[in-house]
């Protein structure tokens, strides 16, 4: 009786654990291993989070022909529950017409705190503008938003693992 105790307790805790599937790499320049979320689908549009030893890059490919194509002016805002809180990125990557955006933090045994502030609070949305035609806003659902915050908190658990 008590072991079946004690098991009901710990499933969640196991359950938890399970949540960080990464899809496992090599680096071909230096041997290193690398971590891939994969593609995550955010309405007709993706995201991959890839982790290398030197940086953590947010690769989304944007499917919407008012943002295909992508100077480094784009920006990228993430607003956040409640309306008040917003953080702003730029386009990391070159200047392309394929709706390709990059957003790259540096990877060191200190989390960057940019992630850490992505990831403390929920995001509701996300807006791509400053490159060419209107923003384009990306509304997430509930379910929408807790994948991105579960991805997110298990990129800020694994990515020291490839340093």
């Amino acid at each position: 009786m008590k072991s079946f105790i004690v098991c009901l307790l710990l499933a969640p805790l196991l359950s938890a654990a399970q949540d960080c599937k990464f899809k496992t790499g090599k680096d071909l320049i230096n041997n290193k291993p690398t971590l891939s979320t994969g593609f995550i689908d955010l309405d007709g549009n993706t995201l991959s989070i890839d982790i290398s030893s030197k940086e953590i890059d947010f690769f989304f490919v944007l499917n919407a022909p008012s943002v295909r194509c992508l100077t480094e002016e784009t920006e990228a805002t993430f607003n956040f529950e409640g309306g008040k809180s917003k953080v702003e990125y730029h386009n990391s990557g070159s200047m392309n017409c394929d709706g390709i955006f990059h957003i790259i933090f540096k990877n060191s045994a200190y989390t960057p705190s940019q992630l850490t502030r992505l990831a403390s609070k929920k995001i509701v949305s996300l807006q791509f503008s400053g490159g060419s035609g209107k923003p384009y806003l990306i509304e997430f659902t509930p379910e929408q938003q807790q994948i991105l915050n579960q991805t997110l908190n298990c990129v800020i658990k694994e990515h020291k693992s490839v340093l």
